[in-house]
């Protein structure tokens, strides 16, 4: 064995040593493809920042006020090194030869990212917390028809109909790329014509999330947004239209673009999240709170406190859906009711 081979089974040696206090506990499942490429780029670029001085790799991690950010880096670091043990140190326990060349990068990289993550067990988050501003509150202040000037400011543009069913939906930018289905109906179980619109889930996992939601408004509803969908949808030969955007991030920068225009003194940014902040508070304002959590694409309960509440909901400029359905059931637990909270009719 050459003295560099002697090297390398030594940082080896060190590796396997530091493993139970590094990685102390079995990695989580359920992670997508996604999730893990991502995992990998942020492992890299924090690797790139500390570019191999001494404590620097933990320090990069550490370098945020975000609780957040800090745990999702050290995720990555924890992904990333558990990745390079299973393709590089498992071998040794198998009778193969190894590649010394391979291992003379690895090594020294997985070692600095082990004692990185020693540090960081150790020790946790050390810069000042940052405290948590909330989406809701970009709400504040806004004039109670925000939706419907928004809307209409934006009815020019391609995104005129992705526009009004974020609004009628509080569907979350990336449901509009998997698409949103518009059509109108008579509704048999009411009574009554109605404007129906179809949401296919994301972030689905296994406890986490609706595959897909369903809800209705009346076509007789007189709020300018139910109404401007039901006339785009009446000139269509079928009645319906599938609503698609190509990319998230371009959308919510357009709606951020139409806030500037029209609310240049408002305090905090306008995004596609504020309708799905504004839906959720109509409905809990409406007394079914459950529905809101159908409607907002949630499997439990205890989600749907992080979106709107009943007070931030306009008066007559609020949404009232005759309908609101979900693929699976909510799972319910023991929340303090709102004071306003009562049966309401057609919410299901």
């Amino acid at each position: 064995m050459s003295p560099n081979a002697d090297r390398l089974n030594d940082i080896a040696r060190e590796c396997l040593a530091m493993l139970p206090a590094a990685l102390p506990q079995a990695p989580s499942t359920g992670r997508s493809s996604r999730t893990e490429a991502e995992y990998l780029r942020m492992a890299q670029a924090l690797l790139e920042r500390a570019n191999g001085a001494p404590g620097a790799l933990a320090a990069a991690v550490q370098a945020t006020q975000s609780p957040r950010t800090f745990h999702k880096r050290l995720a990555a670091l924890r992904f990333s090194c558990r990745q390079l043990v299973r393709e590089h140190l498992d071998v040794r326990s198998a009778s193969q030869e190894l590649d010394w060349q391979s291992l003379a990068d690895v090594l020294p990289r997985l070692h600095e990212q082990l004692r990185a993550l020693i540090t960081l067990n150790e020790h946790g988050m050390t810069q000042p917390r940052r405290k948590r501003r909330s989406k809701r509150q970009a709400l504040k202040g806004l004039p109670p028809s925000w939706r419907e000037e928004l809307c209409a400011r934006g009815a020019p543009g391609k995104y005129a109909d992705a526009l009004l069913a974020s609004a009628l939906t509080g569907a979350r930018p990336g449901e509009l790329v998997k698409g949103i289905t518009a059509w109108l109906r008579h509704d048999d179980a009411l009574g009554i014509e109605t404007l129906c619109l179809y949401v296919q889930g994301i972030k689905i996992k296994a406890q986490q999330g609706q595959p897909y939601r369903f809800m209705a408004y009346s076509v007789e509803d007189t709020h300018p947004l139910v109404a401007a969908l039901v006339n785009r949808l009446s000139t269509l030969p079928d009645r319906k239209l599938d609503i698609h955007i190509a990319k998230a991030g371009n959308f919510t920068a357009e709606i951020q673009r139409l806030a500037r225009m029209l609310w240049r003194n408002h305090d905090h940014a306008v995004t596609a999240t504020c309708f799905r902040h504004q839906w959720s508070a109509d409905v809990k304002a409406a007394g079914d709170a459950d529905a809101a959590s159908r409607g907002l694409g949630h499997r439990s309960s205890k989600t749907r406190r992080f979106y709107g509440i009943a007070c931030q909901a306009q008066g007559a400029h609020a949404l009232r859906p005759v309908c609101i359905e979900a693929e699976l059931p909510l799972r319910l637990h023991s929340t303090r009711p709102h004071p306003a909270a009562h049966a309401t009719p057609g919410l299901r």
